[in-house]
């Protein structure tokens, strides 16, 4: 049976290059007016580059160039087209007590925690930002947005790209990899699970056991929603 880096590194693949300073995508200037203020872009562009390619690595995790949809990360209709699929193959890490999901195709890479720039602005559910070879990258606090706030301490950090933006979930490890098939596969589920199915894109069915996967684009839309909004 592989393990989980071994399905991860036959099927996602790290950036060949650094993206030039000054070249934001419209999500992470969004981000920076909203949490860095005026001259955001010159402190990010001053902040130390963080190449997680060496020691920071998880190793097994990635290699090589990746399409990265010039730029922007996973395609719009991303998650629309992933209900259709007949299997889905799925990333998992716990989060309190409970097991969550990501689909693969949206993770870009799994690096060791990396330490984060603090923003004062930011929301309780973000621990910082980092510039990952040039991106914006907020790193999220999944036990913050989706628990209590208790658990393991964070050592890895989950990188993905949607909608124009980087984003970076920290978790205590990986658990395993699943293929799910689409038969297991639940979708709508916001009124069987409570609040943090607010982040949720739906559930697998594995056995007597339930895997929450979560939807990137509704962290995405978390992030940049304005004031005064409810959850994405």
């Amino acid at each position: 049976m592989k393990t989980p880096e071994e399905y991860f590194v036959e099927n996602v693949n790290l950036p060949s290059e650094e993206k030039q300073a000054g070249n934001y995508t419209d999500a992470e200037k969004a981000f920076m007016d909203k949490y860095v203020g005026i001259g955001g872009a010159a402190a990010l562009d001053n902040m130390q580059r963080v190449d997680p390619r060496g020691d920071a690595a998880l190793p097994g995790f990635g290699s090589s160039p990746v399409d990265d949809f010039g730029g922007e990360g996973s395609s719009a209709d991303f998650e629309e087209k992933l209900m259709e699929e007949d299997e889905i193959q799925l990333v998992s890490f716990v989060v309190g007590d409970r097991e969550y999901g990501l689909p693969i195709m949206v993770i870009q890479e799994v690096v060791k925690k990396i330490p984060v720039t603090l923003l004062p602005a930011a929301p309780r559910f973000m621990q910082g930002i980092i510039n990952l070879r040039g991106r914006v990258t907020p790193v999220l606090d999944l036990r913050h947005l989706l628990d209590d706030g208790m658990g393991v301490q964070d050592k890895f950090v989950v990188i993905c790209r949607h909608k124009g933006l980087q984003i970076g979930l920290a978790i205590s490890a990986v658990r395993t990899m699943y293929r799910a098939d689409k038969k297991d596969m639940v979708w709508g589920v916001e009124s069987e699970i409570g609040v943090s199915s607010d982040f949720l894109l739906g559930l697998y069915k594995n056995g007597e056991k339930l895997v929450s996967v979560l939807s990137v684009d509704r962290l995405v839309e978390q992030i940049l929603k304005n004031e005064g909004e409810g959850n994405a």
